[in-house]
């Protein structure tokens, strides 16, 4: 059993939220219920989760409430590291915590079954999936993606990660700059050591290269986590994305 973190704060305006008239792309209406709504039921039917901790806007978030989702709010902190210190102080500070974003509708319960599956015996302290870039393509084609070319493949990462609360607290920040270029490969490759960036270059950095480098940036036991589970890194980032996910909720219904 392990505690769940859905970050659904720090909503800003931008072409996706003011198409559907919102303040959060979270709140996203889809089909008669919000993007977090479909997440909430992925993790309770999910079987193997204790505790879900829901940071975001309290207005939307009594609203959810309301609606008889069972969860724990919390404020919104700022920025997502923020957030994360947020809900990661209320659980168990030793035992691995699911950390996730609230705009990856897709994901079913099997999807977080699978993940936690891959990351077993999950005594590290940090496992973030990696999705290859032939998995996404082909399951979902018309959707734009980010893809780091190393050895091992071409990849782009999820958006959920099992991490140990602890070994966040100690490591907030190292973390900052990572994530600030989580999606800019090529700024993040500038906090890579010569040689690694060396490797990138002519294509012979391979993933356990790249995994052996982060934990000791981070000091962390840190695991990347192949995978083929592409609902974990379908998020909806552009009005695009979310055509494409009415488009499967839709066909959903009708099977």
């Amino acid at each position: 059993m392990v505690d769940a973190i859905v970050l659904a704060g720090g909503g800003k305006d931008e072409p996706l939220t003011r198409a559907e008239g919102v303040s959060n792309k979270a709140f996203i209406d889809l089909f008669g219920r919000p993007l977090l709504g479909y997440i909430l039921d992925a993790l309770a039917g999910a079987g193997s989760i204790e505790q879900v901790i829901v940071i975001g806007p309290d207005p939307e978030l009594s609203g959810l409430l309301e609606q008889g989702q069972r969860f724990t709010p919390v404020s919104e902190a700022g920025s997502m590291l923020e957030n994360a210190a947020a809900g990661l102080s209320r659980v168990d500070q030793e035992r691995p915590c699911l950390l996730l974003t609230g705009d990856i509708p897709l994901i079913e319960p099997e999807t977080i079954r699978d993940f936690l599956e891959l990351c077993y015996p999950a005594d590290g302290d940090f496992y973030y999936p990696i999705l290859t870039r032939e998995s996404c393509r082909e399951r979902f084609p018309q959707m734009e993606r980010t893809y780091v070319r190393l050895r091992d493949g071409s990849f782009t990462g999820g958006n959920m990660a099992l991490i140990r609360p602890d070994w966040f607290a100690r490591s907030r920040h190292r973390l900052d700059q990572f994530v600030a270029y989580r999606k800019k490969p090529l700024k993040l490759l500038r906090i890579l050591p010569p040689g690694l960036i060396i490797k990138f270059l002519f294509n012979r950095l391979t993933v356990e290269q790249l995994e052996s480098y982060l934990s000791a940036l981070f000091l962390a036991r840190a695991h990347a986590v192949p995978c083929d589970l592409v609902e974990i890194g379908t998020d909806v980032d552009k009005i695009g994305d979310l055509e494409v996910v009415r488009q499967v909720v839709q066909a959903k219904k009708k099977e």
